[in-house]
């Protein structure tokens, strides 16, 4: 990815936001504000009884709640490293995401849950998490968030983490992400082992996966976050389950929810795409 290429990017985006009118600004949600100067803390015991974050925000996150809807959208769902659900998932839904992205707090508030209980729990399909670059304006606070979340992935916790993250941002714009806002969201993971999370965010792996997801997404051509890429799971193309159709209804349900989020929002354009001809066939 150029220098270039990214200048042209973060000027587009800006220039979006520029472009809100002052009364549509009043309908976004408003976010908490973090400071990115703080040290890596071990969050204390009286933080974690009250269930609250809030250094110097100027509202409260209910944490507690989080972690409570959380667990409750993932329980008794398999993951494995950034899939979610079961592997024998004939179809796969890969979703490209930035953590601080605003977007993506509307998508995994208002849409996710549905696309999980009705299409990921049943087995119908899996959700595979890419890292995609478009609101995180420091490469490396956003190599440094997604990294993290690999890593409570090595622990199959990926999604407690990105869920928590996402539901938890700061205010768009501001430089809230520091090792202490990351190290608090791992501790709201439930049974992430620290001391195994610390050393998997050394390793090279995940920022070579980080780079990868990147890529990806650029030569899919998205621009923005959320996006999707929806196909057969690898060496799961059973006939019969192109007969049922349901691939149609899949895409066909997603693209509602995409064009009800786009509406939500004036700066992201949320996109949905198929690996190929072999969803839409009979």
């Amino acid at each position: 990815m150029s220098r270039g290429y990214n200048v042209r990017r973060k000027a587009k985006r800006q220039a979006a936001r520029a472009a809100v009118t002052p009364d549509r600004r009043s309908r976004l949600p408003r976010l908490t504000r973090w400071s990115a100067a703080a040290p890596v803390l071990v969050i204390t015991a009286v933080l974690a009884a009250v269930g609250v974050l809030g250094f110097g925000s100027d509202h409260e996150v209910d944490k507690t709640q989080v972690q409570r809807e959380v667990a409750a959208l993932l329980d008794g769902i398999p993951q494995e490293g950034s899939e979610l659900g079961s592997a024998k998932a004939p179809l796969t839904l890969t979703v490209y995401a930035d953590l601080e992205c605003p977007t993506v707090k509307l998508f995994v508030e208002n849409y996710l849950p549905s696309i999980i209980d009705n299409w990921v729990r049943p087995g119908a399909m899996k959700l595979d998490y890419r890292s995609l670059e478009t609101d995180t304006s420091d490469e490396e606070v956003f190599f440094s968030q997604e990294v993290a979340a690999l890593a409570a992935g090595r622990q199959d916790k990926m999604w407690n983490f990105v869920l928590t993250f996402v539901r938890e941002q700061g205010e768009p714009q501001t430089s809230y992400v520091s090792d202490e806002f990351i190290s608090d969201i791992a501790t709201q993971v439930p049974g992430l082992k620290p001391a195994e999370w610390h050393s998997d965010r050394a390793d090279a792996a995940l920022s070579k996966q980080v780079a990868f997801g990147v890529y990806s997404g650029h030569t899919k051509g998205f621009e923005s976050t959320p996006s999707f890429l929806i196909g057969f799971t690898e060496g799961k193309t059973d006939r019969r389950f192109k007969r049922a159709s349901i691939s149609k209804e899949l895409e066909a349900s997603l693209n509602r929810d995409l064009e009800a989020l786009q509406k939500e929002t004036s700066e992201d354009f949320p996109t949905l795409k198929s690996t190929g001809s072999t969803l839409l066939g009979g």
